[in-house]
This record gives structure tokens, sequence and C-alpha cells, in this order.
């Protein structure tokens, strides 16, 4: 239990706090971002109020800032907003946009046309229904900025995705808490979904749903008995079922893509080891756990998939100091002395919470640099360690998007433990988390296949 937490301590709980809330990108972009020009939104007899379309204007303008394709042009609002995309071909060029987006709205209906003058193509989305209920009609435009990324990028898009992340704070009788929440991707309409009652909660995941289908159940783990559990939780039962009668503790749960294996880390054989355990989102676990790496005398931590459910990467002190190593994962009844480990990550001395990325191509991870834990991605076709984030401020727990181009992560500042969204082809991250309480273990909700 000792090895245990202090693997938590030092791979998830620095506390090393940054001057500000600014965290910039250390990386060339793989690819440059294309210039955008979204209009305010019309007022065609519109019956909500000009401050309310202002709001979902903000909303559109954040998703196509942060799509990972394009950015909003600033243009000088003085003068005419462009309406009639014939008649002022001229002035759109001169704006130098790739995109022209408009939006109108008439009555309770909104309607967006996108045009591009570079690929000379044209998208209308019309009859679009707003509810005049924000968090109900950011969602609307979340899906209307997914279609622009799929429809011109061939890209999956982002802003209609969910994300769980844990809330700490103190409760009423002053109390460490810490709670699972939900949220859009950025950050607004946050409830929480697994509350104080079910324990201290930490690193929530979510099952990935089956093919084209909605990921409607998540696993994470809770102190509620003592020790560390794995727990289920669904919004059809959402009463937390135990995964497994397994003793000792468990941790750091990973779910393979194809829903069939459950990989953790459990010290009930006297170290803290990995453990792959077959179940079915169903029945839950399937015979016995089998142990699939240890080494003696070290901790091993954070286990990840990667998209095929073959392999998964980890981390591991077994040379003194915490690196990022992979594994194919064994057959049933094979001997640990058989199984062949590979060392991924050379540069840092303490590197933690590998995340594997949908694509298959890159792993995310934080790694000690210069005293600051900051977010490092392992090439994998490449081989190389490339740093994203650099600056003050602990930097910790990354996560991929369906997209693999977007990551999530959490980060120390002046105001605690913050939650910030980057992409490969920005070079900033920007904050998402609102309100009080330290936010942490970022999970992004997988897509369906």
């Amino acid at each position: 239990m000792n090895k245990t937490i202090f693997f938590l301590l030092i791979c998830l709980y620095a506390n090393i706090f940054a001057k500000d809330d600014v965290i910039y990108v250390k990386l060339n972009t793989e690819s440059s971002l294309v210039p955008l020009y979204l209009s305010e939104i019309i007022d065609d007899q519109a019956i909500y109020s000009p401050e309310y379309l202002k709001k979902l204007y903000e909303v559109f303008r954040f998703d196509l800032n942060n799509n990972g394709f394009t950015y909003v042009i600033s243009v000088d609002r003085n003068k005419k907003d462009i309406f009639d995309l014939d008649k002022d071909m001229e002035e759109i060029k001169k704006l130098g946009a790739n995109f022209i987006v408009k939006a109108k709205v008439w009555k309770n209906q909104l309607s967006v046309n996108v045009y591009s003058p570079v690929l000379h193509i044209a998208k209308t989305l019309e009859n679009l229904e707003l509810k005049g209920v924000l968090a109900e009609d950011r969602r609307k435009i979340h899906q209307i900025a997914d279609q622009i990324t799929q429809t011109f990028f061939q890209a999956i898009g982002i802003a209609s995705s969910k994300i769980l992340y844990t809330l700490k704070q103190k409760n009423e009788e002053g109390k460490w808490k810490s709670e699972i929440w939900e949220s859009d991707y950025d950050g607004y309409n946050a409830k929480p979904i697994i509350e104080q009652n079910e324990g201290y909660c930490i690193t929530p995941v979510y099952l990935p749903p089956k093919s084209h289908g909605i990921t409607g159940s998540i696993c994470y783990i809770s102190y509620k008995t003592g020790q560390s559990k794995i727990y289920f939780s669904s919004k059809k039962n959402p009463l937390s079922q135990r995964f497994t009668l397994l003793k000792g503790n468990q941790l750091m749960p990973a779910i393979s893509r194809q829903r069939d294996k459950l990989a953790f880390i459990s010290d009930f054989t006297g170290n803290p080891d990995i453990f792959i355990q077959e179940f079915d989102p169903e029945k839950g676990a399937i015979g016995k756990p089998q142990q699939i790496f240890s080494a003696r005398h070290a901790t091993q931590g954070t286990p990840t998939f990667d998209p095929t459910g073959k392999k998964i990467a980890f981390v591991s002190n077994k040379d003194g100091s915490p690196k990022i190593y992979s594994l194919e994962i064994p057959k049933p009844g094979t001997k640990l002395n058989q199984i062949n480990i590979k060392l991924l990550t050379k540069h840092n001395r303490e590197n933690s919470a590998p995340n594997w990325s949908p694509d298959g191509k890159k792993i995310a991870y934080c790694a000690m640099t210069q005293g600051v834990r900051q977010i490092w991605i392992y090439d994998l076709e490449k081989e190389e360690e490339i740093q994203l984030t650099q600056g003050p401020g602990n930097k910790e727990n990354p996560c991929w998007a369906a997209n693999s181009l977007h990551i999530l992560f959490n980060s120390t500042g002046k105001n605690g433990s913050e939650l910030f969204l980057l992409n490969l082809n920005q070079p900033n991250a920007i904050k998402i988390s609102q309100g009080i309480g330290e936010k942490r273990f970022p999970s992004w909700e997988p897509k369906g296949t």
C-alpha cells in the first residue's frame, strides 16, 4: 500500500503552482490553421434578444477557434457584415478568409451557410430549431461546428463530445471529498454524476461505446470501503457496481477499445503490478485476472491500451526512475519471465500517466522537465519524444480526444488544479474548467467506430 500511495503522489498529485493560467505549447505545429470569417448571428425577426444571440455567437466562435483546423479572423465590426456571398465576393477576398460562415436566426430557426472561396464549395444547414435555453442551444451550436469539421476537413469533430473529471473540494464538515463530474468539451453544462456518498473517487474513464453507439457507462476508483476498488456505473443503472472481489487495492483502470479487457494495477500479491481482466459490459468480470507484468521492488502504474487492444503502455520504476514501457498482451498462462517489454521514454528521468492515441500513432504522457511536469508525446512511428508544453505549473494526466489531435490535461496554477485543452495545431492551451475545487483526471468520451 505504501508503494501505491507513493506512486500516486509522484505521478498524479504534485502541487507546484503556476504564476498564471497561460500555457504555451512547445511544438512545431503539424499543419497550419486556415483563416475563417464568422459573421455575427443575424437577427431576422428572431424571438430571442440580441444578448442571447451574442452568447450563441461566442459559443460558435470558440468551437471554430478550437477545432484544430481553423481560426476566426478579427474584423472591424463597424464595417458592413457580409450578407450576400455573390455581391460581396470582392470584399470576401480582401478578408483573406478560406471559409465564410454566416449564421441567421428567423424566429426560433437557425440557419448556417458555409462557403469556401478557395475550394468553391458551400454547405447550408437550415431549419435548426433553437429552444431558448442556453444549455441546450450550446449543444446545437456544437453539432453544427462538428458538421463543418466533418464536411470540409473529413475529420472527427470534438465540440459535441463530453468529458469526465474529478472535482475535489471540502464538504460541509470540512473533510475532503472527490466526486466525478461530466461536462461538455468546453467545460460548460458541468454536473456531478458520482457524488460524495459513493466515497472518495479518482481516475474515471468511459466504457467505449458499441459500433456507432453512444457510451452509457463509466469506470472509476472509489475508496468507500477503505481500500481502492474498481466500480462501474451507467445511465441506465446509476447505482455503482463493484467490478471484482479481488483482495487488496485496485487502481488506474483502463478499458480496451473492444470492450473485452480491463487493465489495472493491484497490490494483492504484495507488489503494485499490472493485471488484465477479461470482462463483458453486461455480465462483468469473466474468470480470474491475469498478472502480465511484475518487477521485484518496483511499482507499476497507469496502463493504457493501444487501439487494437493487443498492446499496453505503462509506467514502471524497475530501473530506478519511472519510465514508460510497452508490451504485447500475453496469452493466458504465459509465465512472467517469458514476457518481453520495450522501453519507450529515455529523455527524462520521471515519466507518468501515458495515454495511447486512438489512431495508435502517439502516446501522450507527462514528464519532469527542468523541475516541472510537462506534457510530452512519444511518436511511435518516428520513435521520438516530443515536448508539448512549457512554463510553470505541473501539467498531468493527458487524455486524447477521438480525433487524435486534441488533448485534455490538468495543471496546477494560482487558483489550484484546472483543466486545459490543447491541439497539435495551435501554440497555446485553453483553460476550460470553471468554478471552485480541484479538477483532475480528465477523460474524453470515446466515439463509436
